[in-house]
């Protein structure tokens, strides 16, 4: 289960940018442009045949970049800072 900041953040990035749930549980952190403040959405998690599979989007329009809200965005890169298994 997650823990309450994962959660809210996750319910963040839904919110303020109109992503699909599989769209958010494919995110890595190198679909994050901090210096631009976009996100990129180009893979989505699905679950076939009982096996969890991170495919590409259904549609060429569902690649797309979006424009993180400043606030999200510094949210997001101080997030992301601290994750542990992300530290270089």
């Amino acid at each position: 289960m997650m823990n309450k900041e994962e959660s809210y953040h996750a319910f963040e990035i839904l919110y303020w940018c109109g992503i699909r749930l599989g769209e958010l549980l494919a995110l890595t952190a190198e679909d994050f442009d901090f210096e631009k403040k976009t996100l990129r959405i180009n893979k989505s998690y699905q679950r076939i045949k009982g096996k969890d599979v991170i495919t590409t989007p259904k549609t060429r329009k569902s690649n797309r970049v979006l424009t993180l809200p400043d606030f999200l965005s510094e949210e997001m890169q101080d997030y992301i800072s601290r994750l542990p298994l992300l530290k270089s």
